[in-house]
């Protein structure tokens, strides 16, 4: 097995951690959130038309429900998504505006849950090594 050593940065209580997008105008980073609430990874709007999507590349329309609401969006599959030394090709990622200014999205568990880690808190790093099939 594959094990990293990962880097990341405290952001309130948040664990943050820069992902990587490729789609069809090329490969941009953005600040995650290490979230293992959300079912699907999501990315900002504004980091969907960076790398070349829009609501038209959507595979399907999606609602979120949060503690204020609901919010609508799209799910498209990105060329790739790299975060935490992985990449994952034709990667499914839930599109919506977040509501923060200096967040492009969160690493949510469809790609987590292709992972071990550990989070070291204290350390600022995590151990993850991809899952064998």
């Amino acid at each position: 097995m594959t094990r990293h050593e990962t880097p990341f940065a405290i952001d309130g209580d948040l664990i943050i951690v820069t992902a990587l997008v490729t789609g069809p105008l090329g490969t941009t980073g953005g600040r995650f959130v290490l979230d293992t609430g959300a079912v699907l990874t999501t990315m900002t709007h504004e980091l969907a038309d960076l790398v070349g999507y829009s609501a038209r590349d959507g595979i399907k329309r999606a609602r979120v429900r949060t503690a204020i609401g609901s919010e609508e969006g799209y799910v498209l599959n990105v060329a790739e998504f790299a975060v935490l030394e992985f990449a994952m090709p034709s990667f499914p990622i839930h599109v919506f505006d977040l509501g923060y200014d200096n967040i492009d999205g969160l690493v949510g568990m469809n790609f987590l849950s292709e992972l071990n880690y550990e989070v070291r808190s204290a350390e600022r790093r995590m151990l993850v090594e991809k899952i064998e099939s």
